[in-house]
């Protein structure tokens, strides 16, 4: 339940993705349904940005369109490599917090709904100041928007190390902590999603997107037994662990060499009120982005729900915070090898059976996981489930990153992870109220038939069809504009 580092954000994340592999973790009242083709809308983009969105996708289509030769494989791309290391320790000391928080809250009040309070506060942290950071992020140096948030983090945690080592344990105290984290996440975060487009060619993104998907299971893999070993030991080891990380994460991104923008022809000469305005104006631009930033809200807060009600199920039937990390381990394993088929598996199956099929596939495992008797069970069960969901968040995170322009990505990225987290915050209260009045098997099976429901509106919406056609949907600002007649 811990702030997630700014460079794992997409996090943030890229709003659509990360918030499903992370429950990211990416509001429209538009009915994707009525009146719309398996294109994407003819129309330009409406509002005083007209013409800013048109040169900007232009420039975009000419960079991912054009062939891409001579690249570095990304493992000698050393700005990337230098970040990749960075952001594993930071994701390392994320992962053995995200165990060590609910448990601290668990052992402490006993309470499932205290527990998700904390959670709720980390969200509506980062709800507050994602549309603020995405318009920050295209307007100042994100090189210092990212350090600022990864060094006020890791002041925050320390700060709980010394409240944990001293006995003290307050929901209060812990509530604002996660606040703070979500604050500087949602700026931070957001900054982070267009500093790894300029550091990375576009020929390369789902490359991209799949080998951070390896790295976040891979901390999740070791994370999670060593949180719940050190949290054994001393409650307060696994939070000096994440409060070193933040400085890490601070370090790897003040050693890439190259200019993370924005440039000074490039930065936002307006107000970030309308830099967050303009952000949804593009959005308004794809029926594609307009159904993902639905869809990825209800799978998110969903899947939020899910983790806190296995943690709880798993100490109601008499596991360990060392049992509880090797679960999470074992589900990790599953993500590992999902991070690392997804690329294959994403050039031979068309995309929308991926979504469909985890879609479909998400409800039954979570009536597998409240049914199972043992741990290793559920922990198998788990490892399904995420071995899924990791190609599909590298299928979204890849095809947002090719269709919106770079000059607009932070706003753009910002204002899909608002609307992705919009319903986040409610995911741990709501299984927490749930578990303890109802008990944790009951709550699960109310989460699963919700998502029976999310795989009926995805199986019927035409924006899914959208995702085998991305030459007539990554620029639609450029396809209306060539679409008008010359005079």
């Amino acid at each position: 339940m811990n702030g997630r580092k700014v460079d794992d954000a997409e996090d943030a994340p890229v709003g659509g993705g990360a918030g499903l592999a992370n429950a990211a973790h990416l509001d429209a009242g538009v009915d994707l349904n009525e009146g719309t083709a398996l294109s994407d809308t003819g129309r330009g983009p409406r509002g005083p940005i007209g013409a800013d969105i048109e040169e900007a996708a232009e420039n975009t289509a000419a960079l991912s369109g054009s062939a891409v030769r001579g690249v570095l494989p990304l493992w000698r791309n050393r700005d990337y490599a230098g970040w990749w290391i960075s952001s594993l320790v930071s994701s390392l000391g994320s992962a053995m917090s995200q165990l060590a928080y609910p448990l601290l809250m668990l052992y402490a009040t006993g309470s499932v709904a205290r527990a998700g309070v904390v959670g709720a506060c980390l969200n509506i942290g980062g709800l507050s100041t994602t549309l603020l950071g995405g318009a920050l992020a295209d307007r100042y140096p994100r090189r210092r928007l990212i350090i600022t948030a990864d060094l006020i983090q890791a002041v925050a945690v320390a700060s709980v190390v010394a409240a944990v080592a001293e006995g003290y344990v307050n929901v209060v105290h812990i509530g604002a902590i996660a606040l703070i984290q979500g604050m500087c996440n949602g700026i931070g975060g957001a900054a982070m999603t267009p500093v790894l487009k300029r550091i990375v060619p576009p020929a390369q993104f789902p490359a991209l997107s799949a080998s951070k998907q390896g790295r976040e299971m891979i901390s999740r893999l070791a994370g999670p037994p060593l949180g719940g070993a050190l949290f054994s030991l001393a409650k307060w080891i696994p939070f000096l662990g994440d409060a070193i990380s933040f400085l890490v994460s601070a370090v790897g991104v003040a050693m890439i060499r190259k200019p993370l923008g924005p440039d000074p022809g490039e930065a936002a000469s307006n107000t970030p009120w309308q830099g967050m305005r303009e952000g949804f104006a593009y959005i308004r631009t794809s029926v594609y982005l307009l159904f993902i930033i639905i869809w990825s809200a209800l799978t998110s807060a969903l899947l939020g729900g899910i983790v806190l009600l296995v943690i709880a199920l798993l100490k109601a039937r008499g596991g360990s915070p060392t049992t509880v990390g090797a679960v999470t381990a074992l589900a990790a394993i599953g993500g590992l090898g999902g991070a690392l088929i997804a690329p294959v598996l994403l050039k031979r199956v068309p995309s929308r059976i991926v979504v469909l099929a985890a879609s479909w596939i998400i409800g039954p495992a979570v009536v597998g996981i409240a049914a199972a008797p043992r741990p290793w069970e559920i922990g198998v069960i788990a490892a399904f489930l995420v071995f899924l969901i990791v190609p599909l968040t590298v299928l979204l995170e890849s095809y947002q990153l090719r269709i919106v322009p770079d000059a607009l990505m932070g706003r753009v990225s910002s204002a899909l992870s608002f609307g992705t987290s919009g319903l986040l915050w409610t995911a741990p209260v709501t299984a927490g109220v749930l578990a303890d009045n109802f008990g944790v098997p009951t709550a699960m099976l109310v989460l699963s038939g919700a998502f029976v429901l999310l795989a009926v509106w995805s199986t019927l919406a035409p924006a899914v069809h959208l995702l085998d056609q991305p030459d007539e949907v990554a620029q639609p600002a450029q396809r209306a504009r060539k679409a008008e007649p010359e005079r």
